[in-house]
C-alpha cells in the first residue's frame, strides 16, 4: 500500500514539475523573462515555430529577444497544459494554447488568434526538468479588424492557397517578410499528425 502511495505520489510531482515547466515557459518569454525562459530549456533543446527552426534553448532565446524587439513585443500566449507522459527521466507534454496578437495590416488595425496545441519532450537532469523539444501543433486561426466597420485587408485569393490549420498566421508573417514553412503539423493533415506522435511515442519507449 505505501509503495502504490509512493508511485502515485512521484507520477503527481513529475506531472505538476512538467505543467508548471510548460506555464512558466511561455509567461517568462511573454513577460521577457528571458533568463526565466532559458532555464526552461535543455542545452540541445529543438525547437520549430511560425518564424523560427532551429537547435540550442540559448540561441532560440536570444532570437525569441531579438525577434519581439524588433515588433514591439510580439504575440501572446495561453498555454493550458493538459497531458503528460512519464517513463523515467523522459517525458512529454501537449497542451491545449491560443496565441493572439494585436497588428497592423495595410493600415488596418486588426487581432488575430491562432488556436492549436504546444507539444514538447522533457529530460530530467540533476532531478530538474527541462524542455528538450517545443513543437506547435496547429488547429485554426481566425483574424478580424478591430475596428468592426473597417473591411479585412487581405487577398483572398493569396489566403487560400495558405493552409486552414495556420492560414492567417502565415499571410500575416509574410507581410513582416518572413516566409512560413508550408509543411508544419497541423489537424489539417492527419497522416503526418499520426507519424509526429508515434516517433513521440517510440522516443518516449527509449528510442533514439
Amino acid at each position: 500500500m505505501q509503495h502504490d502511495r509512493d508511485t502515485r505520489l512521484q507520477a503527481f510531482l513529475d506531472r505538476e514539475e512538467l505543467f508548471d515547466l510548460v506555464r512558466r515557459e511561455r509567461f517568462a518569454r511573454d513577460q521577457r523573462r528571458f533568463d526565466v525562459m532559458v532555464a526552461c530549456f535543455h542545452r540541445d533543446a529543438y525547437v520549430r515555430t511560425s518564424w523560427y527552426d532551429g537547435h540550442g534553448g540559448d540561441a532560440y532565446v536570444e532570437a525569441s529577444r531579438r525577434w519581439m524587439g524588433a515588433r514591439g513585443g510580439g504575440g501572446k500566449h495561453w498555454v493550458f497544459p493538459a497531458f503528460a507522459q512519464v517513463a523515467g527521466d523522459r517525458a512529454t507534454v501537449e497542451s491545449p494554447a491560443m496565441i493572439f496578437n494585436r497588428a497592423v495590416l495595410a493600415g488596418v488595425e486588426v487581432d488575430f488568434h491562432v488556436f492549436c496545441r504546444f507539444f514538447s519532450r522533457a529530460v530530467r537532469e540533476d532531478g530538474v526538468w527541462k524542455l528538450l523539444t517545443f513543437e506547435v501543433l496547429f488547429e485554426r486561426d481566425v483574424m478580424k479588424p478591430v475596428n468592426p466597420a473597417e473591411a479585412l485587408p487581405v487577398d483572398w485569393s493569396v489566403l487560400e492557397t495558405l493552409r486552414p490549420s495556420y492560414k492567417f498566421l502565415a499571410y500575416i508573417q509574410r507581410s513582416r517578410g518572413v516566409e512560413v514553412n508550408p509543411d508544419l503539423l497541423g489537424d489539417d493533415r492527419p497522416d503526418a499528425l499520426a507519424a509526429f506522435h508515434a516517433g513521440e511515442e517510440r522516443w518516449l519507449a527509449g528510442g533514439a
